[in-house]
């Protein structure tokens, strides 16, 4: 119980940040969004390894910048689909990235491949054209976009699961940050919009629940099985729809809440069956 509560907390946290990302893009470039979260997550990791008496030094380098790398597109491409469409329907196809973990794992890492993870990938894809065709079409631009997200986002898990073995999960999330940091910052500057009081507090909501949903991430995995928590990181899914409709007024029609019932039921039913999913799902961008 302890583990499923804090999984909640931090998809709670994930929910707060993805809307404050929606709300200030409305006029901050997504660039200068990414820079800002990313810079907020380093200075805030940084003084919490220090108190831990531990090292930030990387000892599979290669590895870590590979995650990091794949990991900031995600970021990008899911902060501009969040920005643009509904919340909701955003969040839920980012959300396909244990489907793609599935997917991928047996060719990057020779993860072992079951049958009956086969129809849950299938329903997973019925799932995803559902919300695409609920969010104006399925070639819809956003929507790909969301969908690569979380393509690109189960490429960066499964490097962190190879990760696993050799550094920490403070090391693969300062590297992520500061790389999404060093790469965002040269068009966050040329592109710069000087945020307003308020939007500045969003900006700091966005990196404070951001890396504290990275920390509740890391108690709901050191008090509960994966197995039985990992399902529950759908609890964004759901949190992102209860966002739109009481922050941006954006009711979700039948085809999306079937959609996102088929990708919440095949990401969970997926996490349950496969180790690479169970382990990837640990570490979110």
């Amino acid at each position: 119980m302890k583990g499923i509560l804090w999984m909640a907390l931090a998809q709670t946290a994930f929910v707060v940040a993805w809307s404050c990302v929606k709300l200030v893009g409305e006029r901050i470039p997504v660039f200068e969004i990414t820079f800002f979260r990313s810079a907020i997550s380093v200075v805030l990791i940084v003084p919490l390894v220090h108190l831990r008496r531990g090292s930030l030094r990387g000892r599979a380098v290669k590895n870590l910048l590979l995650r990091s790398a794949f990991g900031t597109a995600a970021m990008l491409l899911s902060f501009y689909a969040m920005i643009h469409m509904d919340l909701g329907n955003a969040t839920t196809l980012f959300n396909t990235m244990p489907i793609f973990v599935a997917l991928l794992a047996p060719a990057m890492i020779g993860e072992p491949f079951e049958r009956k993870q086969l129809l849950l990938i299938l329903g997973g894809f019925a799932g995803i054209a559902l919300v695409l065709r609920a969010d104006a079409g399925i070639f819809e631009g956003l929507g790909l976009m969301a969908v690569g997200a979380g393509f690109l986002a189960a490429i960066a898990m499964i490097f962190v699961r190879k990760l696993t073995s050799t550094d920490s999960v403070f090391v693969v999330t300062f590297f992520f940050t500061g790389f999404a940091a060093l790469v965002s910052l040269p068009v966050a500057a040329i592109g710069y919009v000087a945020p307003t009081p308020h939007e500045w507090a969003l900006i700091a909501l966005i990196g404070i629940a951001a890396t504290l949903g990275q920390i509740l991430l890391v108690h709901a995995y050191r008090f509960g099985h994966a197995a039985t928590i990992a399902p529950f990181a759908y609890v964004s899914v759901v949190g992102s729809y209860v966002s739109g409709v009481l922050i941006f007024g954006a009711i979700p029609d039948i085809q999306s809440i079937a959609g996102a019932a088929i990708v919440i039921g095949c990401g969970a039913g997926i996490m349950l069956f496969a180790p690479a999913a169970r382990q990837a799902a640990k570490v979110r961008t």
